[in-house]
């Protein structure tokens, strides 16, 4: 494994920002993230959507570029970006050959200080964000995890951010140039970078290009815990989408490698996992199955997706509750050894990618408050024992806490 060295400076009045030069790399990745997620955005009909909205304006045009020139100055230098919006962040993401990083660098300055946020502009990203809300029904696989988050995460964070008609239709270019003015500020932005650069440069250009940007964003608190229980959303098909959710460990937390490796063996790392192999081949109850890890800053959830048909949609979620029951009951030596090399894989390619890189350091800050080397992730792994996930699984599967599982369904009759 090469050798790493990340460097971590605070700039510009509070970003964090940290620096991997990545030997033999030909590009370099941006990954800055801004506290502008949703759920801080305004309630109901007074703006919600608002995040998703900005995440997709800001591209439109900044400083003196319109949108159109904008979009071609970031082509000519070959940049290939995307932008998301989080319960708690805007991200921008951007990769680009190592010789223009200075450049794209500016232009994700100008576009984060000084967007235009125009209203033909606005009319565009609205319609966008109108059709993506209009369509949530269409994809019952994506519904149906939102309504578990509903039930399973605390408010505000349980939002999903695509808003309200009403809420989008709200939206003027002055509330959202108030609303960015006010909520991107430098004290909770991250930045990470990787790939053929030099970190005393990049820190040096961006503490120029940031002169004065200065603040502190408000951070969204919890107003009232999951509701947990059961949800169901009525809708005719003839097919039936359940979700489970069970409260899991932070990522910041010492149990959340052994959740992983267990969560991998139950139901994630292919088709070999429990999940797939009792539910699925084995008794044919249901077309997709599996399970998967979501680990914050401030709390983590396991969900397990199933999809079937209604008349064997009881007798699914009947099984997997036993399944998971049985995985109290612990991981055997090769489902060990199974999942540590498919989770050790993925971690050393991800260091083959400046993407993966670049969004790991990120990552790193936001949730841990600080970043590792891949060695260093690597040797956390191989620190790892059976007994540890056993002991782990016997903790978090226990039956009372697998019956105060949050549920929802959608299709045409609740279980």
């Amino acid at each position: 494994m090469k050798k790493q060295n990340i460097e971590v400076f605070t700039i510009a009045g509070g970003m964090k920002l940290a620096i991997e030069p990545i030997e033999g790399a030909t590009t370099a990745t941006i990954v800055w993230t801004v506290p502008v997620g949703s759920a801080g955005d305004p309630i109901g009909d007074l703006g919600a959507g608002e995040s998703n909205v900005l995440s997709e304006i800001i591209l439109r045009g900044a400083g003196d570029r319109t949108s159109r020139e904008f979009s071609d100055a970031l082509d000519r230098l070959g940049v290939q970006r995307a932008t998301s919006s989080s319960g708690y962040a805007i991200t921008v993401s951007a990769t680009c050959m190592a010789a223009q990083t200075e450049e794209t660098l500016q232009l994700l300055c100008d576009m984060y200080l000084r967007p235009r946020i125009e209203a033909d502009a606005l009319e565009a990203s609205r319609e966008l964000a109108l059709q993506s809300l209009g369509s949530l029904t269409d994809d019952p696989q994506h519904f149906v995890s939102i309504k578990i988050n509903e039930i399973a995460i605390p408010a505000p964070f349980n939002q999903h951010g695509y808003g309200s008609v009403k809420g989008l239709n709200a939206l003027t270019p002055e509330s959202l140039h108030a609303s960015w003015k006010r909520r991107c500020r430098p004290t909770g932005s991250i930045m990470g970078v990787a790939g053929a650069i030099d970190p005393t440069k990049i820190r040096d250009l961006m503490e120029r290009l940031l002169e004065g940007w200065r603040g502190v964003s408000v951070e969204p608190k919890e107003t009232a815990s999951a509701s947990r229980g059961s949800i169901y959303e009525k809708q005719v098909s003839s097919q039936t989408h359940m979700c489970l959710a069970l409260p899991s460990p932070r990522e910041a937390d010492d149990a959340s490698l052994p959740h992983r490796l267990m969560v991998r063996v139950l139901g994630g790392g292919g088709m070999s996992n429990r999940l797939f192999s009792e539910v699925r081949e084995k008794r044919g109850l249901c077309y997709s199955v599996g399970m998967s890890y979501g680990c914050g800053r401030d709390r983590g959830l396991s969900t397990i997706y199933a999809g079937s048909t209604p008349e064997r949609a009881s007798e699914t979620l009947a099984c997997i509750r036993t399944e998971l029951a049985r995985m109290g009951q612990g991981v055997t030596e090769g489902e060990f050894t199974r999942a540590i090399i498919g989770l050790k894989s993925g971690i050393v390619m991800g260091g083959e990618s400046t993407m993966a890189r670049a969004a790991a350091l990120a990552g790193d800050l936001f949730r841990r408050g600080h970043v590792r080397t891949l060695a260093e992730v690597v040797a956390t792994v191989d620190r790892l024992t059976l007994a540890q996930v056993n002991e782990h699984a016997a903790q978090e599967l226990d039956p009372k806490r697998i019956d105060e599982g949050a549920l929802a369904v959608v299709g045409p009759g609740p279980l």
